[in-house]
């Protein structure tokens, strides 16, 4: 049996893309001879839908979808793929957050998640029943335990978080391959962490695990992939690349062995180039996905707008990025000159837009009623509020996206330089 691991990049309530990218990837799977595809959580959807789920006609799109799908796969391959579902019962949660196996065109079994996580960015009991019925599911000869995100990580330490293990519950069918579909957020520390996990998983119930995580930023959320195949044995024999969308497939019987070669499989983990690759990926994401193209960002000289001028750069190309260096009289010659060098470098265009004649008009005006106090904080600000202005008027004429060049300890107090300024 051959199993392949669709790791893709979702929007949220865009269910025609969202087809025609399952889509792709269920043909894929038919051209390599592959019997089973696995998606990730909610992926007809995208993650998280939150309030989304609240309205009848986005589950019934939901449900149309995995009709489309069912006859797309038809009898040449089957899919498991994340999806709401209906919980007939009157008591409880209208909905289970749940996995779809389709085979043969039709929906043969439905798993549905468990563990429902309501810390961090999660919210899902919310909107989800939790699971309280287990099985597996048999497919060519092998029992699949189908399992969605949360599901795996409670694996029995002191202290659980939940009073149950849907592992533990599967293990007593005797399953011979563990399957978890994921929407599993990115930080710098994740990646570790779930191999860690799915690691577990695999040695203390003996057998391997496909893992399919998604790839790309939605909302606030950044995902960033690196799907996992572990043996029985818990070694990695592959982890897909971070923030991108991969499919790849892998012979059953040589994983369950653990034949398959795993030299050079695991992706790089150093937190720096993780931190970039996640911006890089946010910002593109965003754009992409609300079908903006081009920004525009007050260049100052220092580190914080020459950071996030070089990420916007890299994730939207050098083209589609305007820089404005606005100096004033306050300003160093190192401010205009290390910007220049900045886009010079970059290859990115520029505008020098001086504020030096509102300034002075604004001063002008104010002067009577600032009591011939001394030049303080006050006029600082005003540099920030004109450069604001102007950035804004640029963004509004000519449909730049603005970029906040103020810098994280700035944020944490409520404070920041509108939009760049220039020291």
């Amino acid at each position: 049996m051959k199993i392949g691991i669709a790791q893709l990049n979702y929007m949220i309530g865009d269910f025609k893309g969202n087809f025609e990218r399952m889509k792709s990837a269920i043909e894929h799977g038919i051209a390599e001879q592959a019997d089973l595809l696995l998606f990730s959580e909610l992926s007809f959807c995208g993650y998280p839908p939150r309030d989304f789920l609240e309205f009848k006609h986005f589950i019934h799109q939901c449900e149309a979808v995995i009709e489309k799908l069912a006859t797309v796969a038809g009898d040449k391959i089957a899919i498991v793929v994340g999806a709401p579902s209906r919980n007939p019962a009157k008591d409880g949660k209208d909905l289970y957050n749940s996995a779809y196996f389709i085979a043969n065109g039709k929906v043969k079994f439905i798993a549905h998640k468990a563990l429902l996580p309501t810390y961090d960015v999660f919210d899902e009991y919310r909107y989800f029943e939790p699971n309280k019925e287990f099985n597996v599911v048999e497919f060519k000869g092998k029992k699949l335990a189908i399992t969605i995100c949360e599901d795996i990580w409670d694996t029995g330490e002191a202290n659980p978080l939940y009073r149950i293990n849907p592992v533990a519950e599967l293990a007593k069918f005797n399953p011979d391959i563990l399957l978890n579909l994921s929407a599993s957020p990115f930080n710098y520390k994740q990646a570790e962490k779930r191999i860690e996990v799915v690691r577990r998983n695999a040695t203390q119930f003996h057998m391997p695990v496909f893992y399919c995580n998604c790839a790309g930023a939605q909302t606030e959320l950044i995902f960033d992939g690196g799907s996992l195949v572990v043996d029985a044995e818990g070694n990695v024999l592959d982890e897909m690349p971070y923030f991108e969308e991969c499919i790849r497939f892998y012979d059953v019987e040589s994983v369950m062995a653990g034949k398959v070669p795993k030299v050079d499989v695991q992706q790089d983990k150093n937190p720096t180039k993780l931190i970039h690759d996640a911006l890089v990926c946010g910002i593109q994401n965003y754009f992409r996905k609300l079908g903006f193209k081009k920004a525009i960002l007050g260049l100052s000289g220092g580190v914080d707008s020459a950071l996030v001028l070089v990420l916007a750069v890299r994730a939207l190309g050098k083209e589609n990025v305007l820089s404005v260096l606005m100096p004033s009289q306050f300003s160093t010659s190192h401010s205009v000159d290390d910007s220049l060098r900045l886009v010079e470098n970059l290859g990115s265009p520029y505008k020098i837009i001086p504020i030096k004649e509102v300034f002075d008009a604004y001063e002008s005006v104010m002067q009577p009623h600032f009591e011939n106090k001394p030049f303080d904080v006050t006029e600082e600000n005003l540099q920030a509020r004109i450069r604001g202005n102007y950035l804004m008027a640029l963004s509004n004429k000519f449909g730049y996206i603005l970029l906040n060049t103020t810098n994280k300890s700035e944020a944490a107090v409520g404070y920041g330089t509108l939009y760049g300024d220039m020291a």
